[in-house]
């Protein structure tokens, strides 16, 4: 008898004990929908797990993908699936956050961000940020002929030769489109008309347009800055320019999805302020991003958020006129 108690007695210990690591382990589940490229994205969620033993699901695709998937849900239950949600089209994330889907939180790192660069009171916020830049093959174009500027890619120098990403898969191209015809007096529809007379063609991605630019098959295209200063780091022939008359910041807010699960929500800010922490910022400085934490840069290729200068964009004209944009910028272009 008194050897059947023990083992019970053990057993229970085991169990308890196993209940206790259990019980360490689960530190919360994320479910992340994004449009950031499938690499980064991993790299920096596979260190956010390793440090807090928060484990993640990871749903990847172009930002028009990303928000079907998540209307689909939300038509279907009311809901999305998702508990953070990260890519490019702030515009979509306000009409989120009206449904009271989105839950508002501000890490202490990001107070003294600039206005530009957080949203809403807490709705969301940038980590780091991606501008829209003019890259080029520099084995195709000499430095006389380096585009400075939007107008330059509208040279004989680029006729057939220049490309941009459709906005109705590309948050950022979306974004880029919404900021340029907010001003028409640098840029508007006229430039996309110029470059629809100068033969431009038309990508499904950035990353798309990064291959063909390095390889020359297109002399430059309009792209986010991250991807050309990767692959120069690399060693292609590729260079990039801010445009003198202002580069486009793409809104890529990171944001919570709203839950009465507490333990998601504690994950959930703990991803935020990851995000925000100097290391973190090290290795976005890293994949080629402009930092939030500015002291992050120092040492590197990658400017600051208050080097680059930035053509004025508002969330209302863009909410307001998406649609219109869109199916102007596809009469002009072709499907």
């Amino acid at each position: 008898m008194k050897r059947i108690l023990s083992l019970v007695l053990c057993l229970m210990m085991v169990l308890s004990l196993a209940a206790c690591g259990g019980e360490e382990k689960s530190k919360g589940h994320l479910v992340i929908y994004t449009s950031e490229p499938q690499d980064l994205v991993t790299e920096m969620l596979e260190d956010f797990s390793a440090k807090t033993g928060i484990t993640y699901e990871l749903f990847r695709s172009g930002t028009g993908d990303v928000k079907t998937k998540i209307s689909g849900e939300i038509e279907a239950t009311g809901a999305t699936n998702a508990n953070i949600v990260w890519f490019a089209d702030l515009a979509y994330m306000y009409g989120l956050d009206e449904k009271g889907l989105l839950y508002h939180y501000t890490p202490d790192a990001a107070k003294d961000l600039p206005d530009a660069y957080k949203y809403n009171n807490g709705m969301g916020h940038e980590v780091r940020a991606i501008y829209t830049v003019l890259a080029y093959n520099t084995l195709n174009i000499d430095a006389a002929n380096a585009p400075k500027d939007w107008a330059d890619v509208t040279k004989d120098t680029f006729k057939s030769k220049v490309a941009l990403a459709n906005p109705a898969y590309s948050g950022g191209a979306m974004t880029a489109l919404s900021a340029h015809i907010e001003n028409p007096d640098l840029v508007g529809w006229d430039w996309y008309n110029a470059l629809a007379a100068n033969d431009a063609k038309m990508e499904t991605s950035n990353g798309t347009l990064s291959t063909k630019v390095a390889s020359g098959e297109y002399n430059a295209v309009v792209i986010v800055d991250y991807l050309p200063r990767n692959a120069k780091t690399a060693g292609s022939p590729v260079d990039y320019v801010y445009p003198a008359s202002g580069s486009v910041l793409i809104n890529t807010p990171l944001c919570i999805v709203n839950t009465e699960d507490e333990t998601t929500i504690e994950a959930a800010k703990a991803f935020v302020n990851y995000m925000f922490e100097v290391e973190t910022q090290k290795l976005f400085v890293a994949q080629g991003y402009v930092p939030m934490n500015s002291a992050a840069a120092a040492g590197s290729n990658v400017p600051t958020y208050d080097q680059i200068k930035v053509l004025p964009a508002t969330v209302e004209f863009m909410q307001k006129n998406t649609s219109d944009m869109q199916a102007k910028f596809l009469d002009i272009f072709g499907e």
